[in-house]
């Protein structure tokens, strides 16, 4: 052995010895110091140690990305259908309102109605809505919708099913004939609708004006009131086009009403007419048409 491990054998046993010879209060005192001074170093060993042994938890596969991926798509989907839900909400309280507030203002005597049915086969031609008898709806009263400050002409009722629904035979029908008059002149014909292609909503048709009628393109188009069946001045189009013709003139009108869009209507509420027995009928303006034929 050579003399440096004498040394130092001998100097390590002298510690070992001068250790054995303390008393409790100086071990501690010395197992303190030594966890001051190396603390800080234990501690960030053992937080190294934790971040690498859960370095590898932390990453997830393919397939839980993809679940995690759809879980998120599920819960916007359905944040999406609760907006658009509130959307309506919002949108029908405000068409209920409006309506109320039409109803209110009108001199006319009017019930506010749903349409609860359209057959894609007949779409210009009749609708269904949630009003009957019991609101005291009668065949032949007329159905309208605000256009701008106007009231616009949907059509009529033209049959009455039951306590809770009625149909409605639409102006854009060529049953449905209407007194009508150009606004701002003299001229007075019948209007209708026209038979076309079932994608397309028709024009109207103003027949019976004169040969020579003043037309000009966009006038209005309003009801006359002739015949009492229809109450004057509601708006039913503007002229697109006038015809002259050898012995009367013909309108081609766009109609005021997009037919395509309705869901709330009015119904006009008529007061029964109780004619006497020598009275005549009271013609409609169907009736009227042949008349004038």
């Amino acid at each position: 052995m050579s003399r440096i491990n004498v040394i130092v054998l001998i100097v390590f046993v002298g510690l070992l010895v001068w250790v054995f010879l303390f008393g409790q209060s100086t071990v501690s005192k010395i197992q303190r110091g030594a966890q001051e001074v190396f603390g800080p170093v234990i501690s960030g060993a053992n937080r190294v140690e934790e971040t690498v042994s859960g370095f590898g938890k932390e990453t997830l596969s393919a397939v839980e990305l993809r679940a995690k991926l759809d879980e998120v798509s599920r819960e916007r989907d359905r944040l999406r259908l609760e907006v658009l839900k509130v959307d309506e909400l919002v949108q029908e309280n405000n068409d209920l309102r409006q309506a109320l507030n039409y109803v209110e203002r009108s001199p006319l005597k009017l019930v506010p109605a749903r349409v609860i049915s359209r057959k894609p086969s007949n779409w210009y031609n009749t609708l269904v809505i949630d009003k009957g008898h019991a609101a005291a709806i009668a065949p032949d009263s007329p159905v309208i919708v605000p256009v701008g400050e106007r009231a616009g002409l949907v059509g009529k009722i033209s049959e009455v099913i039951g306590n809770d629904s009625s149909v409605v035979i639409l102006l854009s029908d060529e049953v449905c004939q209407v007194s009508a008059r150009i606004e701002g002149t003299t001229e007075q014909g019948i209007l209708s609708g026209q038979r076309g292609a079932l994608s397309i909503m028709p024009d109207l048709k103003l027949n019976y004006l004169s040969k020579d009628a003043v037309a000009p393109n966009g006038r209005l188009v309003i009801t006359s009131g002739a015949g009492g069946l229809f109450p004057e001045n509601l708006l039913l189009g503007r002229v697109k086009e006038f015809t002259p013709g050898a012995i009367a003139g013909e309108a081609t009108v766009e109609a005021a009403v997009n037919f395509d869009v309705l869901e709330n209507v009015f119904v006009i509420l008529t007061e029964p007419t109780n004619a006497s027995p020598e009275s005549p009928p009271v013609q409609t303006d169907l009736s009227r048409t042949e008349v004038e034929k």
